[in-house]
């Protein structure tokens, strides 16, 4: 079986292109493009290994980049085929707000050697039968994502990744009942604390219990029990223009430091540049949102708060 995806993709600079490498596994062989806005995935091999190696590969992209890569041309043996067929499962298909507020970790050093694509195999693939949730985990991580899981009550994806973030810990390090140290070291241990307490001070939320915010937040969508210190708790409390902010600040804190965690378990280590720019840029979206009166971080989001003040839009 010969298959060629022709994917496009979020306008990419220069820097984050990644050079033409050729795909040499046990019993697929073919190459991965990237051009400006296209990725090409081109395969041969028995047609179970194609689409196996496919599919691991599509969900390398996603990791580096932070979503699904849309697929306008499939050609199988030479002939055209509907790209729908690629949408295996519905999580494939990245809903508009991921799509827009991704950031790549990798930039144009993105690894699809088979040492790499073998660990992110082993790590998506631990299910019950293995004694392990990671399957589970990592499938509702990416349904999050999803454009079928666009409409969701924003409480429920925050809650959601929070018990990623639990059970990602239990899985990887072992049992506890430590909800809020396992939260801590997700974000901790992936992103700079400063900056992620800034953000939440931005918030009106003490730098010294955002772990406790974050823990209650998920023990009160889970168990439908009021807490007070959860972040609902502080935002129904508070009179800032940040308020209805403070779910969707953490959502995108919570996803981009999960997305580095599983990196770094299949041995990916991100570029801190891209991790500082990603971070940044939630901070600078918040920000911008509001009209706060601090300084964007980020070069595009301090030039877009300069036109801001002038009165003219920047899209």
């Amino acid at each position: 079986m010969n298959i060629v995806v022709e994917f496009k993709t979020k306008r990419n600079t220069e820097k984050n292109i990644m050079k033409t490498q050729t795909i040499n596994y046990q019993k697929v062989f073919g190459k991965l493009e990237q051009e400006t806005e296209r990725f090409i995935i081109s395969l041969e091999g028995d047609s179970l290994d194609v689409i196996e190696v496919f599919r691991n590969i599509w969900e390398l992209m996603f990791l580096y980049d932070g979503y699904f890569y849309t697929p306008c041309k499939y050609v199988v043996d030479g002939a055209d085929e509907n790209v729908k067929k690629l949408f295996f499962l519905s999580f494939y298909n990245t809903g508009k707000t991921w799509r827009n507020c991704a950031s790549t970790l990798m930039g144009a050093d993105k690894d699809f050697s088979e040492e790499r694509r073998l660990k992110n195999g082993e790590l998506r693939n631990k299910s019950r039968t293995s004694g392990d949730m990671l399957k589970t985990l990592i499938n509702s991580f990416f349904y999050i994502h999803s454009e079928a899981y666009e409409g969701i009550n924003v409480n429920h994806k925050l809650s959601l990744l929070l018990n990623i973030c639990d059970g990602f810990v239990i899985n990887t390090s072992g049992p506890n009942n430590n909800v809020k140290a396992n939260i801590a070291k997700v974000i901790g241990t992936a992103l700079d604390s400063k900056t992620v307490k800034y953000g939440a001070e931005l918030l009106g939320i003490p730098s010294k219990k955002l772990y406790d915010a974050l823990m209650l937040e998920r023990h009160e969508i889970d168990h439908y029990i009021m807490k007070e210190g959860s972040l609902t708790d502080y935002e129904v409390k508070s009179v800032s223009a940040t308020k209805d902010y403070i779910n969707w600040y953490f959502i995108y804190i919570v996803e981009l430091a999960l997305r580095i965690a599983f990196l770094k378990e299949i041995g990916c280590e991100c570029k801190d540049e891209l991790v500082e720019y990603a971070l940044n840029d939630i901070n600078d979206w918040l920000i911008l949102e509001c009209d706060l009166q601090e300084k964007c971080k980020n070069p595009i989001n301090q030039m877009k708060q300069d036109f801001k003040k002038m009165g003219i839009s920047m899209t």
